[in-house]
């Protein structure tokens, strides 16, 4: 876009086995690297509180984790990434279209949204960068869990 080119972004997100799906960003941003390293994070965080006192820090005895307040507080995170992803988007003057791309021809590109909708998207030349979901193992509750 910077370059004078019309730009589109297509983004789709087929919900997982349990309806689940995410904003903008992709797998590792949303359900994958990001949040694994944010739970990673506050494990550590805790291993550091127990180690903490032999240098000299005063922590309360009884400190506990809550789950809610970091589920939260990722969530939060990762909709402020999906949110700046986003501005950036419209900033740059790039067209984002929610919905799953098919090529009809060399030419044209057909994205049909959640409800139905279908765009047609024309152009001499595309570029395809494609996401993908994570693979579920053939093990009980891999999908169940997801």
């Amino acid at each position: 876009a910077d370059l004078g080119k019309k730009v589109a972004l297509l983004d789709f997100v087929k919900p997982s086995p349990q309806g689940t799906s995410w904003g903008i960003g992709g797998t590792c941003v949303n359900v994958g690297c990001i949040p694994k390293k944010l739970m990673h994070k506050a494990a550590l965080l805790g291993e550091e509180l127990s180690d903490c006192k032999a240098f000299g820090w005063d922590v309360p005895e009884g400190t506990k984790h809550n789950w809610e307040t970091m589920k939260n507080a990722i969530q939060d995170y990762i909709g402020s990434l999906n949110w700046g992803y986003r501005v950036q988007i419209r900033d740059k003057h790039i067209d984002y279209v929610n919905g799953f791309g098919e090529f009809v021809d060399a030419h044209t590109l057909k994205a049909t949204k959640k409800n139905g909708t279908v765009v047609n998207l024309t152009s001499q030349n595309f570029i395809v960068a494609t996401g993908e979901r994570p693979i579920y193992p053939d093990i009980p509750g891999a999908k169940e869990f997801s």
